[in-house]
């Protein structure tokens, strides 16, 4: 890596040289002894100390580790050169339905609230509630359904290429 200064290159020096030209430059800045060295301690105690107690105001739960989608196939990512991540939250209100569709990509699932049955082709339903998780079966048809009284919200993270549908609509 070249050095410049003021638009020209930097002679490279050996690093001793270096290191007492730093430690120079740190004398000539350096102010007079504090004549209450406590404040210094409680600077440093604090700098210290912050990140340790912002540590402690955050928890994280495990949502979802899995390879496996909830049809029982292996998740195979895209292979392209423009993949994308898209999320959205679906709100499906009592007796709503998504309507049948499947997705080409990976599709990770989350219910936030309320409760929602798939029911895929063959005649198979899973039935997830507010705080489960799964990954959304791939290349098969399904219908997401709230056969609730109250809404359903559920957020949806597609694994899909930039351009291409995440979700497909029989024609």
């Amino acid at each position: 890596m070249r050095l410049l200064e003021a638009g020209r290159p930097v002679r490279q020096r050996p690093l001793s040289v270096l290191r007492s030209h730093c430690i120079a430059w740190i004398d000539s800045v350096r102010p007079a002894p504090m004549k209450q060295p406590g404040i210094l301690a409680v600077a440093v105690l604090g700098l210290i100390a912050s990140p340790a107690a912002a540590q402690g105001k955050a928890s994280y739960t495990p949502i979802l580790q899995s390879g496996i989608t909830a049809g029982g196939a292996s998740i195979a990512y895209p292979k392209t050169d423009s993949a994308e991540v898209t999320a959205m939250v679906i709100d499906i209100g009592p007796g709503g339905e998504t309507g049948r569709h499947m997705h080409p990509y990976p599709t990770f699932v989350y219910v936030l609230e309320g409760a929602i049955n798939v029911e895929m082709d063959g005649g198979v339903v899973h039935s997830y509630k507010a705080g489960d998780s799964f990954l959304e079966v791939v290349k098969t048809w399904h219908n997401g359904k709230n056969k609730g009284t109250t809404r359903a919200k559920v957020l949806v993270v597609f694994a899909g290429v930039h351009g291409k549908p995440n979700l497909v609509r029989p024609q």
